[in-house]
């Protein structure tokens, strides 16, 4: 996998997901990860993008993602995460 080119993927992912609607930035936190197949130069990689409380108080929500390929001699993992405020009592924590 290159990695350049499957972590621009997976950023792109993130902020995809960061810059939906806040109802359904939060339909999202504690669901089933979202996992897409891209062929990215050549080679298949898998994304996935999970969403998660950050905080007890939930004011804000984690999006991590998750970049799989193959390497030379092994299976290439690239993760990032992204860090969501949301209004206090948006949550159903608060």
């Amino acid at each position: 996998m290159q990695v350049s080119d499957a972590y621009a993927a997976l950023a792109k992912e993130l902020e995809a997901v960061r810059q939906l609607p806040l109802v359904d930035l939060l339909a999202l936190v504690d669901a089933r990860p979202l996992v897409h197949e891209f062929d990215i130069a050549g080679e298949r990689v898998e994304l996935e993008v999970l969403v998660s409380w950050h905080d007890d108080m939930h004011e804000s929500v984690r999006i991590t993602g998750h970049a799989r390929g193959p390497s030379t001699w092994h299976t290439e993992h690239l993760r990032e995460s992204v860090t969501v405020q949301v209004q206090p009592g948006t949550g159903n924590g608060a």
